[in-house]
């Protein structure tokens, strides 16, 4: 269940169709209407992008019907609707919910749901081989432009794709080392025993 945050954002950085590969995305009618509805009034782009998945059948759109004192603690705790038809279909069905805001995740967190942004959502693909980490790192500007990163947060991301591609690097010179010499790792060459030549020349 996904939030309008992460699917602008991950629309904008082209990582729709990583989002539909990793997931089942449902959206509530609330989210369409902020994302693609006015997205679309405004000329945004992403837009499009996300209303092609919806009319491709890879993003969901569901009524949720969210109790009344549900929304009454969710407005007390500053979320807007979308936000909290998000959060409470995602309790009801126990389902992984996309959130980006800072108050959204904490009072996601708080229900106890498993949660995940779309930083998070971009290790996951570069950590399943969705993505090469040079295409990581690519992907990890455009949402640094695009969405508010605090610095611990970029530097830890960075961090953790720079090891993917050192990781990536020295698996690929290892094999280039096994096609230039395929026998190197078969053999080793031992040497004499010291006394070896004495112990031949004195029989």
């Amino acid at each position: 269940m996904s939030n309008s945050g992460p699917l602008i954002h991950l629309a904008k950085a082209d990582l729709i169709e990583v989002l539909t590969t990793l997931y089942r995305v449902d959206i509530p009618v609330e989210v369409k209407e902020e994302v693609v509805d006015r997205g679309k009034e405004m000329g945004f782009s992403d837009a499009l992008l996300v209303e092609k998945a919806i009319r491709e059948g890879l993003i969901r759109v569901v009524e949720v019907k969210v109790e009344e004192s549900f929304a009454s603690v969710a407005r007390r705790a500053g979320l807007h609707q979308a936000e909290t038809a998000v959060i409470f279909h995602a309790l009801k069905n126990n389902a992984l919910v996309l959130l980006d805001e800072d108050a959204a995740r904490e009072f996601a967190k708080a229900l106890g749901l498993r949660i995940r942004g779309s930083i998070g959502l971009l290790l996951e693909a570069l950590k399943k081989g969705l993505l090469k980490p040079t295409e990581a790192l690519e992907k990890l500007d455009v949402l640094a432009e695009t969405m508010y990163l605090s610095s611990d947060v970029y530097r830890v991301a960075r961090k953790e794709i720079e090891r993917s591609r050192q990781k990536e690097f020295a698996e690929a010179s290892l094999m280039r080392r096994n096609l230039v010499n395929p026998y190197a790792c078969k053999f080793s060459k031992k040497p004499l025993h010291k006394n070896s030549w004495n112990m031949r020349s004195s029989t």
